[in-house]
């Protein structure tokens, strides 16, 4: 029996191996993982944008159209214009995590994502980081091959140069060379098996000095270092709710 993820995929390796992908963020077995916030959810984000970050309608805008300018996304109507809502997320979710660096005057940190996507939280993070930072960061994403694959294929597209290292999952962040690392999880990591969180815990989290991870589904662990715990906002989900987690 196909479960959801490996329906998930497995559409994904069948439009990497046609290299196309042109349609790729509207298609059923994408939308349901990666591309669901609601256009009305998305208003919710551009409210809290707006209102708390120093980003204009323009800086939004203009991000927006270079996310959406492959794949074909399901769109919302704003007052900047029509955009796939999933934007205003990572929008959002940029400004939390590179005001975190700001706010401990990170100097040139490793940032390592755990868990891609197809690269619009990474995107989103080099589109935004001249206004927020002062400083150079590497990027490593670490996911599935086939989901690297995509990664790797989107983001050569969209951000032509853009300097990405990529990991497959299967070592578990062993093999990363991280010396002042920032870990980024937005969702994946709680959302895994226990076997697998384990194992990230044991190889990949000493090498993680702070970090940012939107938690879902499961009580947050002790990981044996100090966390900040924030009901997220906007909240997408009850019962239980999300978490903002800082470290």
């Amino acid at each position: 029996m196909t479960s959801s993820y490996d329906q998930y995929a497995n559409f994904v390796g069948e439009i990497c191996a046609l290299n196309d992908l042109s349609f790729f963020k509207a298609h059923k077995d994408f939308v349901y993982m990666l591309e669901h916030v609601t256009p009305d959810q998305g208003q919710e984000y551009l409210d809290v944008i707006l209102r708390v970050t120093h980003l204009s309608e323009k800086d939004i805008k203009e991000f927006c159209e270079l996310n959406d300018s492959l794949g074909r996304p399901r769109t919302g109507t704003y007052s900047f214009g029509t955009v796939s809502p999933t934007n205003l997320r990572y929008i959002f979710q940029a400004h939390l995590i590179l005001t975190h660096i700001y706010n401990h005057s990170l100097k040139n940190p490793d940032i390592v994502e755990l868990g891609g996507g197809y690269g619009g939280l990474c995107l989103a993070i080099h589109f935004f980081a001249p206004r927020y930072l002062d400083t150079n960061f590497t990027y490593s994403i670490i996911d599935l091959p086939n989901i690297i694959n995509l990664q790797e294929k989107y983001l050569a597209k969209v951000s032509p140069g853009l300097k990405v290292s990529f990991y497959p999952s299967t070592k578990f962040g062993a093999e990363v060379p991280l010396q002042n690392a920032f870990l980024i999880s937005n969702y994946c990591f709680s959302e895994i098996c226990l076997e697998y969180q384990k194992e990230y815990i044991k190889t990949l989290f000493p090498k993680v000095s702070h970090g940012f991870m939107v938690w879902n589904a499961i009580p947050l662990y002790n990981f044996g270092f100090p966390v900040v715990e924030v009901d997220e906002y906007p909240c997408t989900a009850e019962n239980p709710k999300n978490k903002y987690v800082y470290f």
